[in-house]
């Protein structure tokens, strides 16, 4: 027969009771800070004190102080921590949380160091059966640095930017006024309602100055989208501009602007196959005889292969140079307007060796403005665009009305990016000789 073993009613109400002990006994132990005297302004003598405290079971931490008016402020808030000892620096800075935009999408804290004053401080545990533990003492903050980073005259120039190299609204200023030296300064774009990541940050870099960027005075950001160092700006959108400040103490401050990108992108064009005819009244294949006074034709076409428009103007295809001209000189004639160099415009251009010393002297829009290019009214004048995926056709006639100090001597197209860079430098070279019917 089988035994049966009864196990005494005594020894399971101990174990019981011990099971009960362990989940109801004391949560919190060891809670201390120290020392209880602080003056945080980073002077290396008392600026922080350790916050010291052992959790027994998983529980949800309030660790707050309180002034002698009974002010509450909190250095942690309900944040749950597991069973272990934990210990944590603190300099006198309690955060507040914000929301950088109105629709309350980014999230941000800045940082005050409390003032001078007395203050009872409590770390609060409480686990998931409701139980709370709670440790208390007092802590004196004096000679504390309470100064907030400033930055007054906040201002972003102009509001909407055009980051594409076309010379028209291409970067902003960011510019303020720091009130005070930090331990680090963070300048950056932020776009709420980025659907990938609207936490993203794009950060801009200080304009070079004698003024470094964490000092105190008067701050500038020249901002292109990053276009200059040849790369894409942020997409277009509607963006926080964020300035962010820590000082030595920890005060960290924080402000905003508004900024709005359209039309953005590097502007990227070619001619197309690198080919550039030319034609005069002599080919013999491999070089062009010109006789002097007589006309040199050509023609080249462009395309814009970017996702940006490029914008461009005269002299228009078709327009006659004398050798003697260059676009600049057109002025000076009835029925041609004036054409200098604009920032940012593209124009398809001509050189040639022994030139005279003006550089591509015969320039012209990359486009025939009625067929190829999209103009509008800007700012009370006409510009013109080569739209993305857009080709434009280019001509002209140059007449030799000179013979060049070289000759023969070779000549050849380029795109020009007036004040930025020439693409397809060196196009199609061709030798032409210009020759003097009188020798």
């Amino acid at each position: 027969m089988k035994r049966i073993v009864l196990v005494p009613f005594i020894l399971i109400l101990i174990a019981l009771a011990l099971t009960a002990c362990g989940s109801t006994g004391p949560i919190l132990s060891n809670a201390r800070i120290e020392p209880d005297v602080i003056s945080p302004n980073a002077d290396g003598v008392a600026d922080v004190a350790r916050i010291s405290y052992t959790i027994r079971r998983p529980s949800d931490i309030s660790i707050y102080f309180e002034d002698e008016a009974g002010n509450r402020y909190y250095f942690r808030e309900n944040k749950h921590r597991g069973a272990r000892d934990y210990n944590v620096l603190w300099g006198g800075v309690i955060e507040e949380h914000i929301y950088l935009d109105p629709d309350q999408i980014i999230e941000a804290y800045i940082g005050r160091v409390l003032p001078d004053g007395r203050y009872r401080w409590v770390i609060e545990a409480t686990d998931a059966r409701g139980f709370t533990d709670q440790a208390e003492g007092v802590i004196t903050i004096q000679d504390a640095d309470t100064e907030m980073p400033g930055f007054e005259n906040f201002a972003v120039n102009p509001e909407v930017i055009t980051p594409n190299q076309d010379g028209i609204d291409d970067r902003a200023s960011i510019t303020y006024w720091l009130t005070k030296e930090v331990e680090e300064i963070q300048v950056y774009l932020m776009n709420p309602h980025d659907e990938e990541n609207p936490n993203r940050k794009y950060p801009l870099e200080p304009t070079e100055r004698k003024v470094e960027p964490t000092e105190a005075g008067y701050h500038f950001y020249d901002y292109d989208g990053g276009i200059d160092k040849g790369a894409d700006p942020p997409p277009d959108g509607d963006y926080l501009v964020v300035a962010e400040a820590w000082d030595k103490v920890g005060n960290h401050n924080i402000i905003t602007g508004t900024l709005t990108i359209k039309d953005g992108g590097y502007p990227r064009a070619q001619i197309v196959e690198g080919k550039i005819t030319m034609v005069g009244p002599f080919d013999s294949g491999y070089k062009l005889n010109i006789p002097l006074g007589a006309a040199m034709h050509f023609t080249a076409t462009i395309e814009n292969y970017g996702r940006v428009p490029i914008r461009t103007a005269g002299p228009w295809p078709g327009t006659v140079y004398k050798a003697s001209e260059n676009y600049n000189t057109l002025a000076y004639r009835e029925d041609e307007p004036s054409w200098f160099e604009q920032s940012g415009t593209w124009r398809f251009g001509l050189n040639y060796q022994s030139n005279f010393g003006q550089d591509w002297p015969f320039r012209y829009a990359v486009g025939r403005k009625d067929e190829d290019l999209r103009c509008e009214i800007i700012d009370g004048r006409e510009q013109c665009f080569l739209d993305p995926g857009e080709r434009g056709l280019v001509y002209g006639t140059i007449i030799w009305d000179i013979i060049p100090p070289r000759n023969p001597f070779r000549i050849w197209g380029g795109l020009l990016h007036e004040d930025v860079r020439i693409e397809n430098n060196f196009a199609d070279v061709h030798e032409i000789e210009i020759a003097n019917p009188e020798q």
